[in-house]
């Protein structure tokens, strides 16, 4: 019997399948010859004439035979009919075995047609997306080698100009100085203008120094380098020496004023170095602490802060991130010989899948119809903070779910408390109620006047400590921020005095938003520093470095 099982699908398509062969069903030949036999000899029986014309003898005529015969007919035709029924059942596998054979190298040609079309779309995307990128770094390489070569043209022109504007601006100072020393002018507000002109002409000459090299972070590292050789002279010779051309360390802090003066719509006051300096308005927060000295140019960190801060006045002005407290912070502060800086903007979080790429040259995030961002700012950031050998950080930050107690104590002694659990409701958040629904806050009414707020987290994952707020009067609405986040608060008290009748709110606050950390080591820590900064790489390449050693030491010992 032939292979009648139906086509499967091989492991290997490349192999050709089996032949199925469709078997026709025979015609009953026996039955027919039997009966057409047992016809003739009952027409015998019927017919005497016949019988004595074909001389048939008498005893094949005798009933046994007859019956022998028509017997012998029906055994024939049960046997034909079971193998008419055996050949059919044969004959509908073969034919639904062939259909199944037709059918499965139907879809085979369909699949091999898609697979087909599928690698020549593939290919065509391939050759164009090849041929685009080869004309993209056709174009570049082009337009690098002429940006090169005006640059370099722009520099040496801009090194003239330079000199011919400092000393104007240096003459012009010095005369005006002497003028108002004989008395024929009174100083006033604008008797440092030649001095802001003179320090702006030389943070425009950083730029140019900075926009025309061929590797920033190499180039800042290298004057790095020189800064610090005269540093360590200044601090081995003291005053014994004559003065160095130029003070190698500067101060953060006023770079950091600096650099908000360039951003900031109005004139900022006159900053007194080493003093603490905050500021909080609508629009800005600013704390700025004395710390130690950096090593280098201050117009670099001028330069980083001031593309940070244009970077998160951009962002802060979207749409639909309003806020009762200030949208933008900027903060100063040391922790274990590092400076620290933080610019924070409230506004839309970074894309995860986009922070990798954030510092690369030519990426920018900025995709309005008014403006497209060219992604210089923050690879200048980047290249600044490499060559300090420092580190910057990007936090998305989220406004949390948590539980809040507030503990209230009212004049005449009596002590409230109360549990508020925050929760995020189509992106804002709320608090949940007594009776289960949801608000924008909540409030209380006493009778007493209050005298001291205490606001404690319960989430386990915090790190604050009880805030602990006095100085009600009863007088006025008053508002407090948490003082436990002053650049982004997450909560705000809202105090109305009233006879028999104070009430106090408490509202979350929504303080999703993008925060900037930078750490700089210090000039002073650069100096005392002598251990290796650890580096994950390192050690990893150390180890791999170190077991190739180890093994070929083993193999020549054996």
């Amino acid at each position: 019997m032939e292979n009648t099982r139906p086509y499967t699908l091989m492991k290997n398509d490349n192999e050709k399948p089996p032949r199925t062969r469709v078997r026709q069903i025979k015609f009953p030949w026996l039955s027919a010859m039997t009966g057409i036999l047992t016809m003739a000899y009952l027409l015998l029986l019927l017919d005497r004439q016949l019988l004595s014309f074909y001389q048939i003898p008498e005893a094949w005529l005798g009933n046994e035979w007859g019956y022998a015969l028509i017997a012998t007919f029906f055994l024939v035709l049960l046997f034909d009919l079971h193998r008419y029924h055996r050949q059919h059942i044969i004959h509908r596998q073969d034919v639904q075995a062939l259909r199944e054979q037709v059918h499965h190298l139907w879809e085979n040609r369909k699949q091999l047609q898609l697979k087909a079309h599928t690698y020549s779309g593939h290919a065509d995307r391939l050759k164009l997306f090849i041929s685009d990128k080869l004309l993209d770094y056709i174009e570049y390489d082009e337009k690098f080698l002429h940006f090169k070569s005006i640059a370099a043209e722009v520099r040496h022109n801009g090194v003239i100009c330079f000199d011919k504007v400092q000393i104007a601006l240096r003459q012009a100072s010095a005369d005006w100085a002497s003028r108002t020393t004989e008395g024929e002018q009174t100083p006033d507000a604008s008797s440092n203008q030649y001095q802001l002109a003179l320090d702006s002409m030389r943070y425009l000459w950083d730029l140019l120094d900075l926009s025309t090299a061929d590797n920033l972070a190499l180039h800042i590292g290298n004057l790095l380098c020189e800064y610090e050789e005269h540093y360590y002279q200044q601090l081995l010779n003291g005053n014994r020496d004559k003065p160095l051309p130029y003070d190698p360390v500067y101060q953060p802090q006023t770079a950091a004023w600096r650099a908000l003066s360039l951003v900031y719509d109005e004139s900022l006051p006159t900053l007194v170095n080493k003093q603490d300096y905050s500021l909080n308005n609508s629009q800005w927060y600013v704390h700025l602490k004395p710390v130690s000295g950096l090593l280098g140019n201050e117009n670099h960190l001028v330069l980083l802060l001031e593309n940070l801060l244009k970077n998160a006045q951009f962002f802060s002005r979207k749409r639909g991130y309003k806020s009762p407290f200030p949208p933008l912070a900027l903060s100063l502060h040391e922790q274990q010989g590092e400076i620290c800086l933080r610019v924070y903007n409230r506004g839309p979080h970074i894309r995860e899948e986009d922070i990798p790429n954030l510092f690369q040259l030519g990426f920018s995030t900025r995709r309005t119809r008014e403006h497209h961002g060219r992604g210089l700012g923050l690879y200048f950031v980047d290249q600044i903070i490499k060559a300090y050998e420092g580190r910057i950080l990007v936090h998305n930050i989220h406004t949390p779910e948590t539980r809040y107690a507030v503990r209230m104590e009212m004049e005449n002694g009596d002590v409230v408390t109360n549990l508020i659990d925050l929760v995020i409701q189509d992106g804002q958040v709320q608090c949940r109620l007594a009776d289960g629904g949801l608000d924008n806050a909540v409030s209380w009414t006493f009778k007493s006047p209050l005298h001291s707020v205490e606001v404690t987290t319960t989430d386990s994952h915090a790190t604050q400590e009880t805030q602990r707020l006095t100085g009600f009067t009863n007088k006025g609405k008053q508002s407090f921020f948490d003082p436990a986040y002053p650049a982004y608060p997450q909560w705000r008290l809202d105090y109305q005095p009233r006879r028999n009748a104070h009430q106090l709110r408490f509202e979350p606050l929504d303080i999703d938003g993008v925060e900037f950390e930078i750490f700089l080591p210090s000039a002073r820590q650069r100096l005392e520093n002598n251990e290796l900064t650890h580096d994950d790489d390192f050690d990893a390449e150390f180890s791999r470095m170190d077991k190739r050693f180890r093994e070929h030491t083993q193999l020549q010992d054996n």
